[in-house]
């Protein structure tokens, strides 16, 4: 092997290093802002959920939200802050995910309750849950 060819090779085999170090780099990026985005999300459902909880026995919930820095005076300004949860969700939410919150707080009760968590549980993390594991009773 003349010296020619060894210099090739060894430039060869640097290049690839630099290539796969750019790829691998440019993977754990994308990777990280995933993961920041799946975790922003997550957040977002969690208050939400506490809100729709709230909106479905808005006297019984009520403490619950106040030890969450959320003091409603009333169902209507708990709904308005679910509208404009919904409005915010348009930037990171499942069009099936919006739906089902619009159509709980159009109708706030257990099944439309449900059926939003349901869809946000399969909007964050694929997959089906039947209703019936959602047994939860709240009367």
């Amino acid at each position: 092997m003349t010296m020619e060819n060894v210099l090739s090779v060894i430039s060869f085999l640097g290049l690839g290093a630099i290539v796969g170090s750019f790829f691998t780099a440019l993977w754990e990026r994308n990777n990280n802002i995933a993961m920041q985005k799946q975790e922003f999300k997550e957040t977002r459902y969690k208050c939400i959920i506490l809100l729709m909880l709230g909106l479905v026995d808005f006297n019984k919930e009520r403490p619950k939200l106040i030890a969450n820095g959320r003091n409603f005076s009333s169902i209507h300004e708990l709904k308005e802050e679910l509208i404009t949860e919904w409005n915010n969700m348009m930037l990171f939410a499942s069009d099936e995910a919006l739906i089902a919150l619009n159509s709980f707080i159009r109708s706030p009760n257990i099944n439309s309750y449900r059926d939003c968590v349901l869809t946000m549980r399969k909007d964050l993390y694929g997959g089906k849950l039947s209703k019936k594991v959602i047994v939860l009773n709240f009367d």
